[in-house]
């Protein structure tokens, strides 16, 4: 059995610290996935700049497959067609696999098929009324991942009415894509942050490893602790602070249970989740936050999936797997 470590600290957001060693780094910031992404590199402008458009082109692309809201995306055609279809992108029919695996060995926990529940709750916003009983009934049975079947490498069929979103899972997939690309160029280390995810690659100049920040979500000007993260590790963050539905008056955070259609209440506030797999890590930091401490930390035991975490309770106490024991420091 893995030892936990509990340590008493209120909840977290992550923010990148900043690097002081020699070059200077240089940062570039992009808008794609309704997020706010920055891409820093180890490196002179002049290669750099190069490199940053090869950023900005892969990022683009992987948003133009990906976005529910753009007409002509893998995710628009799909959730359009009646039975699935036969000529999806093979990084959109992966990224697929993947929410279904997170799925079905969360028992449901993190579910890809969740969009109709999304559309009800921004419905829920702008008619100021929250969902009635039999709504809310209709909308959970469309919400169900053994909904989903991948066929080939090409193609995915479904129930008609089961509708897809990669909002809990592309992030994690498009900071894996751009982190391999930086890997085969030339810069010695950077970081890329997509607010909630970040990565690195390589070192800084003074051989040192990167420590992300994370900042006090009660006091946002102050960090309440620092993580070392390693090269080829992936951080992703789940917290029921960073975005919410607002219904007569009361806020309802967007991390939905899909067993109950209702935002998760199970005594976290974030749950921080660190591997290797960048998809992984964003689907299983939504997951973790739905299963609650008790059931994430059987996960964690099983060994099912190679991860550490950070749980964060309400009460601004706080766990650490025994991976990140000797990398987690308080400020």
């Amino acid at each position: 059995m893995k030892k936990i470590i509990c340590i008493l600290l209120v909840a977290l957001l992550l923010l990148p610290l900043n690097a002081c060693a020699s070059p200077k780094p240089v940062s570039r910031e992009y808008y794609f996935m309704d997020t706010l992404i920055t891409v820093t590199l180890y490196a002179d402008e002049e290669e750099a700049e190069p490199i940053f458009k090869e950023c900005r082109r892969i990022l683009s692309e992987l948003d133009s497959l990906w976005s529910r809201t753009k007409e002509d995306s893998d995710t628009a055609r799909f959730n359009a067609s009646a039975a699935g279809l036969s000529d999806l992108d093979a990084r959109t029919v992966k990224l697929l696999e993947t929410a279904l695996d997170v799925s079905q060995k969360t028992h449901g926990a993190f579910d890809v098929t969740v969009l109709p529940l999304v559309n009800m709750w921004q419905g829920c916003e702008t008619a100021q009324a929250l969902p009635s009983k039999d709504a809310l009934a209709e909308v959970l049975s469309l919400v169900d991942y053994n909904r989903l079947s991948v066929d080939s490498e090409t193609a995915v069929s479904k129930v008609a009415g089961t509708e897809i979103d990669f909002g809990g899972i592309g992030k994690g997939a498009a900071i894996d894509a751009l982190i391999r690309y930086l890997e085969s160029t030339d810069v010695s280390g950077g970081l890329v942050s997509f607010g909630s995810n970040v990565a690195v690659f390589g070192k800084k100049p003074d051989g040192s490893d990167f420590r992300i920040g994370l900042r006090d979500p009660h006091d946002r000007t102050d960090y309440a602790g620092a993580l070392t993260l390693k090269e080829g590790e992936i951080l992703s963050v789940s917290g029921d602070y960073e975005r919410y539905y607002t219904v007569c008056g009361e806020q309802y955070h967007h991390i939905l249970d899909p067993e109950t259609g209702y935002p998760a209440e199970t005594g976290l506030s974030t749950v921080a989740v660190v591997c290797s797999d960048g998809a992984l890590a964003d689907a299983l930091s939504t997951a973790l936050f739905v299963m609650g401490e008790e059931e994430a930390i059987a996960l964690y035991d099983a060994q099912i999936y190679r991860f550490e975490a950070i749980f964060i309770r309400s009460d601004g106490s706080i766990c650490v797997t025994a991976g990140l024991q000797k990398r987690f420091e308080k400020q």
